[in-house]
């Protein structure tokens, strides 16, 4: 009842592309938009996991103010971010230990720790600053909140520009001499990392490593205030602002990269931004969308990957084995007739259809994963 349609629709579409980017025919065969840049720049797969946090912003104030209608007291509240923060983290990590459960080489990082960590630290930051009127309720206080999400752009891009990192020097953006790099080597160590994306040979970062968690809370925030104006002011108006803001904080990372380049693996500033700014257009395009009778039938699927996402995705992991067995003879059989792109394509779109069909099932039973 009473939700907010395009938001559901953008997060069941980011959900989507992350699942498809997940179950590939292939490893190695794909269309270079549903691979992640090497280091440098940006694909379309690269701004789901940015996109994936602005919907969790954009959805807190909603439902903060529920809870807080319903009479949640600031520590309640402060405590069911904490937990549900906590839970994420180690569902992400059951996830990485799972089907093997080596723990001498588990991948400690991983996209749900840091979702639980932006979304422990981005709810609390919100809840604990927000001011409650004698009724109950909490007004949001965006000036506040603006502030620090252009705080953290500033400080983590003058950390990676201008503080020496000892044994490399400053100004250092690359896999091996960054800050991100060099903590997480530290604190973690590289028996710990993801393993997939070696630098000459030899594994020296993970791709959501400690200190890349900072900048990741600016997109949480950036939707936080998407949500807040939702709530004050019309529809056709927050849709406008969100192309048009969005559209410019593109431009302005483009513009940026001389000083501060586009890196998803660290994360770095501009990286935040753009990825920002494309969440804030892709919603605001999605709002009237929505809204066209010709066109919500067809977005039934994200509808319901969109109101069950963490379901999908451990669905997606626990079923991993079961995918890996049948990959090889699958993208054999698919590519008899189809190119080897589109057969790869192809055979994730099949996974995709799998978990749907589980989706639809849950879906009509009311069954929704919530923390």
């Amino acid at each position: 009842m009473n939700r907010w349609d395009a938001l559901d629709v953008f997060r069941g579409l980011t959900i989507m592309l992350m699942l498809l980017n997940l179950s590939p025919g292939s490893w190695s065969i794909n269309y270079s938009w549903l691979e992640h840049a090497k280091w440098d720049g940006w694909t379309l797969i690269d701004l789901v996991a940015p996109a994936f946090l602005f919907c969790i912003g954009a959805a807190m104030p909603l439902s903060f103010a529920r809870r807080a209608a319903k009479g949640a007291t600031r520590a309640e509240l402060v405590r069911h971010v904490l937990w549900r923060g906590l839970l994420l983290v180690l569902i992400g990590f059951f996830l990485n230990l799972y089907p093997h459960f080596d723990f001498p080489h588990v991948r400690i990082p991983g996209v749900l720790q840091r979702i639980g960590l932006c979304y422990a630290l981005s709810g609390v930051f919100i809840v604990l600053t927000a001011r409650r009127a004698l009724s109950g309720s909490l007004t949001f206080r965006p000036g506040l909140i603006a502030g620090s999400a252009a705080f953290i752009l500033l400080s983590y891009w003058l950390l990676l520009y201008a503080v020496p990192v000892p044994g490399f020097g400053a100004n250092r953006f690359d896999p091996v001499g960054s800050w991100p790099s060099v903590i997480d080597r530290a604190v973690i160590g590289v028996d710990h990392f993801f393993p997939y994306w070696p630098v000459d040979g030899k594994v020296v970062f993970d791709p959501e490593g400690i200190l890349s968690t900072w900048p990741a809370c600016f997109n949480i925030l950036l939707g936080v205030l998407t949500g807040i104006w939702y709530t004050r002011a019309p529809q056709a108006r927050t849709a406008l602002l969100a192309v048009c803001l969005g559209a410019l904080m593109m431009a302005s990372a483009l513009l940026a990269q001389g000083i501060c380049p586009i890196i998803k693996n660290i994360w770095t500033s501009s990286f935040a931004l753009f990825s920002g700014g494309f969440s804030l257009v892709a919603l605001g395009l999605l709002m009237p969308v929505t809204q066209l009778r010709v066109v919500r039938p067809a977005l039934t699927p994200a509808r319901i990957f969109g109101e069950n996402p963490l379901l999908a995705y451990i669905l997606c992991f626990l079923f991993a084995p079961l995918v890996d067995m049948i990959r090889a003879p699958g993208q054999a059989q698919l590519q008899q007739f189809f190119p080897p792109n589109a057969a790869s394509l192809l055979f994730g779109i099949g996974c995709l259809l799998a978990l749907l069909a589980l989706l639809i099932f849950a879906h009509r039973r009311r069954w929704i994963l919530k923390l």
